[in-house]
């Protein structure tokens, strides 16, 4: 689901600006080389063991007296007005400059979860257990060739979690496994993540920090390398961290619950695990379920998944869908083994 959050990142939109000014700031000053990234390819696409991430500390400049932060925020990161948005449609994110912006949010990411005291897993049955579950659904992707390689991470933390960042950067939390019930629950989950990736709903943010670079370029007349804009906004990346529209997160949740209907899943069991989220969140919202918080409610989720696994139903019937109870338990895929239901 993507981004099963928000955790102490509580920011309003004009602190935030402020961050984002200070990054804008330093990297003006900063004059590095400029340097490209290569995406590297594989063969056939696999979920990917990755190198762990590591912490980049780095403080930010002063901000300067002409910065006015909420201006900054709105045109950048705001809202895009038509001229605005036919400004982002001209410019164009190569998939290695997009896996170097999410290569950047998530490093500071997990940096931030490894501050907080909690380890950052590569490699682990979880893991295995959720790259098998990428390469069920990996196909389904209309943009699979771009995103042949899927990074993946697991948080071991209780926190009911799952981000997806630019690039094939997707991290879990060891509580969203055992949040949900059923592997065609976690399937939904992964499905949504996966979906913010195939319809680009990132790219956008991506395009802004270009159309961001670009103009600060005008300004001092020398540019900064984007890979220095990206570094010098290491900071800001965690906390600027859930970009998503209401509209994307629906069109995740739909997707997340179609792939896991062709996959041969139950979606029925993505619209369970709302209605617990439900539960538990009914009278005050609970510590450690953070991936709700920034989506639309449970509820309305949950109807919504239900609407379509029943239209879903009718259109393509199926003698059974799987729901994998015991392969959740056992953190066995079905792809390696499925029990009698």
């Amino acid at each position: 689901m993507a981004k099963f959050t928000a955790t102490s990142r509580g920011l309003d939109r004009f602190a935030l600006a402020i961050v984002i000014s200070a990054a804008v700031a330093s990297l003006v000053s900063a004059a590095a080389p400029d340097t490209h990234l290569v995406a590297q390819r594989k063969p056939r696409a696999r979920a990917s063991n990755p190198q762990p991430l590591t912490p980049n500390a780095q403080s930010l400049a002063p901000i300067p007296d002409f910065a006015d932060p909420s201006a900054m925020f709105q045109r950048f990161f705001g809202p895009a007005g038509k001229e605005d948005q036919a400004q982002l449609e001209a410019v164009e994110v190569s998939p290695a400059e997009e896996e170097h912006f999410g290569r950047t949010a998530a490093d500071a990411y997990l940096a931030d979860q490894r501050r907080g005291g909690f380890k950052v897993l590569t490699k682990a049955n979880e893991v295995e257990y959720l790259r098998d579950l990428v390469e069920i659904l990996h196909p389904l992707l209309r943009n699979a060739d771009r995103y042949e390689r899927i990074h993946v991470y697991l948080v071991d933390s209780e926190t009911t979690d799952a981000r997806s960042f630019p690039g094939g950067f997707l991290v879990f939390h060891r509580g969203m496994l055992d949040f949900a019930e059923s592997e065609a629950a976690l399937v939904g989950v992964v499905g949504h993540e996966l979906s913010h990736l195939d319809h680009g709903h990132q790219l956008a943010q991506v395009k802004r920090m270009k159309l961001a670079e670009r103009t600060f370029a005008g300004q001092t007349g020398k540019p900064p390398a984007f890979e220095d804009f990206m570094q010098a906004g290491r900071q800001m990346m965690s906390i600027w961290a859930r970009p998503f529209s209401p509209e994307d997160e629906s069109q995740a949740d739909q997707d997340g619950a179609k792939w896991a209907h062709k996959a041969g899943y139950d979606p029925r069991e993505l619209a369970a695990l709302f209605a617990k989220m439900q539960r538990r969140a009914a009278g005050k919202a609970p510590a450690g379920i953070e991936f709700f918080r920034t989506h639309p409610s449970p509820e309305d989720r949950q109807q919504a998944v239900l609407k379509l696994a029943h239209q879903l139903r009718r259109e393509k019937p199926r003698e059974a869908l799987y729901v994998g109870k015991e392969n959740l338990r056992r953190r066995v895929s079905r792809a390696k083994q499925e029990f009698p239901e």
